[in-house]
């Protein structure tokens, strides 16, 4: 059996119907040796490599809303994911990311030098909820000395990560995808759109790092915790329909 990495976007709640790409691959009976991830993939990658069976993973989503996770802050950015923080660390005792049962890496950008980090060892929690910490919506995490946002800032698609770990098929996982349907007189529609056509830079070229891609059709907001079951089913649809073209 070829060994598989596994490569999941950034995307914010979108990034639920990477529950549903995992289990297509559970369905086929693919089991991935390593798992790179940014953002909200980052926070799905590092429950399934810590051994948070899917069904539960999806419990957790659906039970997740802004309240939750979040507290306001206006400190470097409107909120803090300290809730985050505390939900993570009550599941898994936030271990270091060296002790995961799979392979698992993050991407991060670091404040000061503004390069991106990948993130292999150290407080796993911490690491992830840097990569989810997207400005200036999150404030930036602090991880040992240093400030972190979001690692989709620059790198959303980490398939390089994953590729250089010596996998030999690296499947990768995709929630940022284009869609006509926007509000040219939203500020928040444009301000989004803007923020993906950023995302979409600077995965395109990551793309390369894919032996297979699955790019998740998604019209719904990436900030709409309602839509966790149908993301879901999205991710499984859309995975097991590629999968048969490939394997």
């Amino acid at each position: 059996m070829k060994r598989i990495g596994v490569t999941l976007s950034g995307g914010f709640v979108k990034g639920a119907a990477h529950i549903g790409f995992l289990k297509a691959l559970e369905y086929k009976g693919l089991s991935p040796s390593f798992i790179a991830g940014a953002s909200a993939g980052a926070l799905v990658g590092f429950l399934y490599a810590y051994g948070i069976s899917l069904e539960k993973m999806e419990e957790i989503g659906r039970e997740l809303s802004w309240k939750k996770i979040a507290t306001p802050s206006l400190k470097g950015g409107l909120f803090k994911l300290d809730g985050l923080h505390k939900i993570l660390t009550e599941l898994t005792g936030n271990p270091d990311l060296r002790e995961l049962k799979i392979p698992f890496a993050v991407t991060v950008v670091n404040l000061k030098t503004l390069k991106v980090e990948v993130k292999k060892e150290g407080p796993a929690v911490d690491s992830v909820v840097a990569s989810c910490s997207v400005p200036p919506l999150f404030s930036p995490w602090k991880v040992g000395n240093e400030y972190y946002v979001d690692g989709g800032v620059r790198n959303c698609l980490p398939a390089e990560v994953a590729k250089s770990s010596g996998v030999e098929i690296n499947i990768c996982s995709n929630v940022n995808t284009v869609t006509d349907n926007f509000d040219p007189n939203s500020l928040f529609e444009v301000l989004k759109r803007t923020s993906l056509a950023g995302v979409i830079e600077n995965q395109s070229w990551r793309q390369n790092y894919c032996d297979i891609i699955i790019n998740h059709q998604i019209s719904y907001s990436p900030f709409d915790f309602s839509r966790i079951k149908k993301l879901v089913e999205i991710g499984f649809r859309e995975t097991i329909r590629e999968l048969e073209k490939w394997l």
